[in-house]
């Protein structure tokens, strides 16, 4: 963890990567305290908004505000800013009730413009869909579908993997056989085929539910052959190590030698293919959801949210925040990617961190730091340690 913490000071990209998918991960753990509305309110009458957080008004001055709009053309859906009717946005205050993870009662937001006498102008950072439902939100509630189905796809498939890649490893032999055989039967299929057939044989009225069990569990399915065949070449090669043929030599039962003299030597492996699988899967839920065959109204996840908005490049054009989710989902999967690079470099033995010669601008403002500490310590100069 020292080295992973030091390494992310030199790549200002894996940190970025990290904060990224920190604050994405937090939102959709708090979603119902972030987002200032349910995925599923509707404003009527401010369908295809576009945002209209402010900064600065002559009303009320710096600070976070919304200016009331008004449609001007509805067939271009066109707004235009009221003068004069301006509101702040009320930070930590309470606004529409909700129940956290579903069982704990409050209604307290992050942020919103709601009074206590009730009396608000909505707050759409990211804008509203032409049904008029606010976009942050379902993006923030779309969040809770999309990351987590990556993460329970992958420790399916990851399960699968190392139970059946590591045996066959281990074993060899006819098991070692039909292992591989049954794993290459999955791999000749081709993954997005072999998961509209499987979920066409459900029923496309399903509750939000049991839609995202199957969908997690035909990821993980068609996911786990290649992960299993890299544990299993892996795996195949450790076994005939000194160190594991002297414990099998001294008779350390076969549980023993996988758990305390193998695994751990594929540790650095598991790490990378889970960085890397995670984002795999959230696309191909994206897939899913974008062809229709995925998460459907009442719930929302952002592959739904580019099916319902992004439908035509001239929808788009006129609406541009409805590309959000898309962004959205591109950040993640580059995060996760940049994290991977970053931890397989860290596990490779004969990876050495090259040194970035110092500009100079640094080396300037580090003279100069030295010159200015000198000067208080009664030094004529201490620069570069001299």
């Amino acid at each position: 963890m020292r080295r992973f913490i030091k390494s992310l000071k030199k790549r200002p990209m894996a940190l970025l990567s990290v904060i990224s998918l920190s604050v994405l991960y937090f939102c959709m753990i708090f979603a119902e305290f972030i987002a200032p509305y349910s995925p599923t309110r509707k404003f009527e009458d401010y369908s295809n908004h576009p945002p209209l957080v402010r900064l600065y008004s002559k009303e009320l001055g710096f600070g976070l505000q919304v200016q009331n709009c008004e449609l001007a053309d509805p067939i271009s859906r066109e707004y235009v800013r009221i003068v004069g009717e301006h509101q702040k946005i009320r930070l930590f205050a309470r606004g529409e009730k909700y129940k956290m993870w579903g069982f704990i009662p409050g209604n307290v937001h992050l942020f919103t413009t709601q009074t206590p006498s009730g009396e608000f102008i909505p707050v759409f950072l990211f804008g509203t869909d032409s049904l008029g439902r606010d976009i942050f939100s379902r993006v923030v509630y779309g969040s809770r579908i999309s990351l987590t189905i990556g993460l329970v796809a992958i420790a399916i498939s990851m399960a699968l993997a190392i139970l059946i890649g590591g045996i066959a490893g281990y074993f060899g032999g006819t098991i070692d056989w039909l292992l591989m055989r049954l794993a290459e039967l999955f791999i000749l299929i081709p993954g997005l085929y072999l998961i509209l057939l499987l979920r066409t044989i459900f029923s496309s009225k399903m509750d939000s539910g049991l839609s995202f069990m199957i969908i997690t569990v035909i990821l993980s399915f068609v996911g786990w052959p290649g992960l299993a065949r890299m544990i299993r070449g892996m795996v195949h090669s450790i076994k005939r190590e000194d160190f594991v043929t002297n414990a099998r030599l001294e008779g350390v039962p076969t549980i023993a030698v996988i758990v305390r003299f193998i695994i751990p030597q594929t540790t650095s492996l598991l790490v990378v293919l889970l960085t890397l699988g995670i984002p795999g899967f959230i696309l191909g839920e994206t897939t899913l959801s974008y062809l229709g065959l995925g998460i459907v109204d009442p719930a929302v996840s952002w592959g739904s949210l580019i099916n319902r908005e992004a439908v035509s490049v001239h929808n788009l054009l006129d609406f541009p925040w409805l590309i959000i989710p898309l962004i959205l989902l591109m950040i993640t999967t580059l995060s996760f990617n940049f994290i991977g690079d970053l931890i397989r470099d860290l596990s490779d033995p004969y990876y050495i961190q090259p040194k970035r010669p110092e500009s100079r601008i640094l080396r300037g403002v580090k003279w100069l730091v030295a010159r200015v500490v000198g000067f208080f310590k009664g030094k004529k100069g201490v620069v570069d340690g001299k």
